[in-house]
């Protein structure tokens, strides 16, 4: 087990709530009707989104950050590594990760780096920085913040994705121990046959300032053929297998709040309770890279979760990528 404690975790989430029918409306002036495939394959009901065009990847990282901080009553000067996860941080240059640094008065001696593995990024940067810790004595306590604002990259006509996103962001402080708590075990798959099902940009990086359309530059989107369950299962009973578990031991799967349809069938092929699976996409709509340690969050505040129970946190990225961490609380 690589030791650390998840201390706290906080969310934050844009504050006008866009209820189903917006969309509804939209696609039926276009001769669409999507009600099935947004209530009962994808499973949304409404959504957190931002109420101007203020809001954004920082604004909501802070937030979240700023309560983190309050929760704990610690400080930016407590702080040894900040991590911000995002497909589309408000700044490349500086790091995101430094400007939130900034606003919490971080101390001299600090990492900060941002990091893009899609949806599965935020997962993937808390393996990697349980491991840092483990290796690094003078790194005790991280920041991990994950926010993505894929309502940005969405072309309205598309009925694959718009409506599916909302806007949240959810910060965790990471903290060295002697306790029986950390990282169990982690497992990441890569099928790059579906290297080209969604592009961001659109046109790539290199064309942005040359196209006339601004269409051009939102997903490219081809709707996905990988079995989604299949792949999840896979790595999940790897990381049970490997460490003498069953499914039984597993007090929470915090899964992709992608779509419902995903997760409705990984319950069915792994007899998994619904109370073991929390789903939460129908209020907060899929926020990205944080949506399944949105999904931890609220299993803890909600008491569907307690320290020393087994947790497993499974999401999947563009290209393919998924990971799966086994974690005891």
């Amino acid at each position: 087990m690589v030791k650390f404690r998840l201390r706290e975790l906080a969310v934050s989430h844009g504050k006008k709530v866009v209820e189903n029918e917006v969309y509804l409306e939209h696609f039926r002036k276009r001769g669409k009707e999507v009600e099935h495939f947004l209530k009962d394959v994808i499973g949304r009901d409404k959504r957190y989104m931002f109420e101007d065009e203020s809001g954004s990847t920082l604004t909501l990282s802070l937030e979240a950050a700023h309560e983190l901080l309050e929760k704990t009553g610690l400080t930016g000067a407590d702080i040894d590594m900040i991590i911000l996860s995002s497909q589309l941080p408000e700044y490349t240059a500086p790091p995101t990760s430094i400007k939130i640094h900034a606003a919490i008065g971080g101390k001299k001696e600090c990492i900060c780096y941002d990091v893009n593995s899609n949806c599965c990024g935020m997962a993937l940067a808390l393996e990697q920085a349980a491991k840092y810790m483990a290796l690094t004595p003078h790194v005790n306590r991280t920041l991990l913040v994950g926010c993505d604002y894929i309502n940005m990259m969405i072309n309205e006509e598309e009925e694959n994705l718009y409506g599916h996103y909302g806007d949240a962001a959810c910060a965790v402080i990471l903290e060295k121990t002697e306790e029986d708590c950390g990282l169990v075990d982690s497992v990441c798959t890569v099928k790059s046959e579906g290297v080209d099902v969604a592009l961001f940009p659109g046109c790539g990086f290199s064309n942005i300032f040359h196209v006339e359309n601004k269409a051009d530059m939102l997903i490219d989107f081809t709707p996905p053929t990988e079995d989604v369950p299949e792949s999840a299962i896979e790595s999940i009973q790897t990381l049970l297998d490997r460490n003498g578990l069953t499914k039984d031991d597993i007090r929470m799967f915090c899964f992709s709040q992608y779509a419902l349809i995903n997760i409705r069938k990984i319950r069915e092929l792994m007899d998994i309770k619904e109370e073991n699976s929390l789903y939460i996409g129908y209020e907060y709509g899929y926020t990205g890279t944080s949506s399944p340690f949105i999904t931890l969050y609220e299993s803890m505040e909600r008491g569907m979760v307690k320290r020393g129970d087994y947790i497993i946190i499974w999401t999947i990225g563009c290209g393919s990528q998924n990971i799966g961490l086994l974690c005891k609380l």
